[in-house]
């Protein structure tokens, strides 16, 4: 059993959290602190002119409200919000807060994932902790 979990969570729709949040729930011991984590990727500067003002406000309070929900249904659930490239700062948020295991969804790799690598094959690469990788 595992005492510091961490679950990146990402919100699009190839990606579904409760698969990743039960395993999480699965491997935890008792008073487990399990910390969802969602990394916000930088928009284009060439992009930015095309998004309605006010939309990053309003995303990130809606993925702050969803993650907090979420995570208000662990005894010790905590969330967190970056900004970076995914892969890297679930690294580092994972060594930044102790973690000793790191449940993370994987997509089915097509084939540009095989040439630079997806998220969740990053973090298994370079975690030191457990990783479950959920498909």
């Amino acid at each position: 059993m595992y005492s510091n979990i961490l679950v990146p969570v990402a919100f699009d729709e190839d990606h579904n959290p409760d698969a990743a949040l039960n395993v999480a729930r699965a491997l935890a011991g008792d008073g487990a602190r399990i910390t969802l984590l969602h990394v916000m990727e930088d928009v284009p500067a060439y992009a930015i002119n095309y998004m309605p003002e006010g939309y990053a406000e309003e995303l990130r309070e809606t993925l702050e409200h969803d993650l907090a929900t979420r995570a208000a249904e662990f005894d010790a659930g905590a969330w967190a919000i970056v900004e970076g490239q995914p892969g890297h700062e679930i690294l580092d948020y994972a060594e930044n807060i102790g973690a000793d295991c790191i449940v993370i969804a994987s997509h089915r790799p097509g084939f540009g994932d095989y040439l630079i690598g997806s998220t969740a094959s990053r973090v298994v690469r370079h975690a030191k902790c457990a990783v479950m990788v959920m498909r």
